[in-house]
């Protein structure tokens, strides 16, 4: 706030200064709480209208005394001054003096005790009763100076304050979506898993966040076929769940005609989901993994496709351990893409793993051995042949958990989980 001068005089302004267009008419009153002790105010007679006539009358003095000043300061104020004489009682000063400091008001304390006392040892401005009312009215200005900054940092602060009001409400909205996104993405998961006479199966979803670029389906394809199905979207977040849902309803099982049904094969449903992802593309890129097995449980013949996904883990009884790999690109990148097929001949007691490269995020290898390709199997893998012991599917599953459970716990917030995990556990009965 500046105020008006005469040409003698220099203006009440800023430390940068304002060009005359910058400032705003009219001027607003300045308003100073003048608070005197009885002894004081005989001494300084009628210093509150010199002080005005100095500041060309732009600047109301309020005068109070020490006793009722705590209830006069507020955020209308702008300055105050404190006059206590050596013989005032000073009853109420401390309230005087906690309204200012709450409110950050500039305070001057006019006194006829020595200038070493408590004011300087406080920090705060004071200055002789004997001194120069123009010395008085200095410093007033340079107050009023400063007060225009506080005003312009009240004011940010109010609107930083509204911003961020605004921006909690923007962040409650987008969780609370993205709980619906999460409640929605699930609906195109199995709600139960289907039960069979010659096997048994469980399965393991768990994204890293409020919605997964993990999908799984395990379906009854008929009295004699079930179909396991994995597919893990590159990138995270709501983008990648989008993408795994168009996944899903782009996954073909049979083909009907009249009476009678073909079982699509794996490497003919990829290349089914490969043409729905390029159909819905438009700018970008979106592309996955995806691992599709078919298992007949009469002959316990097992027909996979597997397009960059990790290979599947076939557990022989409780003794060993078979990883089953075929060659074939992502699906989402190109067109016209031919995906192979393997055969693995399964036998009462084994187990299938299908499983997404989350666990290798979850169980990383430690730093040493990062760099040693060749020392050994990496952490995950060992982690999945430690279920080798484990007859059931469903203890199977139980005990993943418990080991994810383990690992989140002992994790440093550096280590916590990056990806989605997925595991389906399938065996031969």
């Amino acid at each position: 706030m500046l105020l008006e001068t005469s040409q003698n005089e220099s203006p009440i302004e800023s430390p940068t200064m304002l060009a005359q267009d910058d400032i705003p008419q009219p001027q607003p009153t300045i308003r100073v709480l003048f608070v005197t002790g009885e002894s004081a105010k005989s001494k300084l007679g009628a210093l509150p209208e010199t002080l005005a006539t100095i500041l060309n009358n732009r600047v109301h003095f309020e005068c109070v005394s020490i006793h009722a000043a705590g209830e006069h300061v507020n955020a209308n104020v702008h300055a105050v001054m404190i006059c206590l004489s050596r013989n005032d009682n000073s009853s109420g000063l401390a309230d005087v003096l906690d309204g200012v400091e709450m409110r950050n008001i500039p305070i001057l304390i006019l006194s006829d005790a020595p200038s070493t006392g408590t004011s300087m040892d406080l920090s705060w401005n004071s200055l002789s009763m004997d001194e120069s009312p123009h010395v008085m009215a200095a410093m007033l200005r340079g107050f009023f100076s400063r007060q225009l900054e506080i005003d312009a940092l009240r004011k940010a602060n109010h609107g930083a304050e509204i911003q961020t009001d605004r921006l909690l409400g923007e962040v409650t909205q987008m969780q609370d979506e993205l709980h619906l996104a999460g409640q929605v993405q699930r609906e195109f998961l199995p709600k139960t898993l289907p039960t069979f006479s010659g096997g048994a199966v469980a399965a393991l979803w768990r994204p890293m966040n409020y919605v997964s670029g993990d999908i799984y389906d395990v379906r009854r394809l008929d009295e004699h076929h079930v179909g396991l199905f994995i597919a893990d979207a590159v990138g995270h977040g709501v983008p990648a769940a989008l993408l795994t849902m168009v996944i899903a309803r782009g996954l073909p099982t049979k083909e009907i005609n009249g009476n009678t049904y073909r079982i699509i094969q794996p490497s003919e449903a990829l290349a089914c989901v490969n043409r729905e992802l390029l159909a819905r593309q438009s700018n970008t890129t979106r592309f996955a993994t995806a691992i599709y097995a078919i298992i007949d449980l009469r002959t316990r013949v097992m027909r996979m496709s597997i397009a960059g996904h990790p290979a599947a883990m076939v557990m022989r009884g409780t003794q060993s351990i078979e990883m089953v790999s075929c060659p074939g690109s992502l699906v989402g990148v190109f067109d016209g893409v031919q995906w192979s097929e393997k055969e693995i001949q399964l036998y009462p007691g084994d187990r299938i793993l299908l499983y997404s490269d989350g666990f290798e995020f979850a169980f990383l290898d430690p730093p040493e051995s990062q760099s040693s390709p060749h020392k050994g199997s990496p952490r995950y893998v060992n982690e999945l042949h430690a279920l080798l012991s484990i007859t059931e599917p469903a203890d199977m599953i139980a005990a993943m958990e418990r080991r994810l459970d383990q690992q989140l716990l002992s994790a440093n917030p550096q280590e916590k989980f990056t990806d989605d995990l997925t595991l389906i556990a399938f065996k031969v009965l």
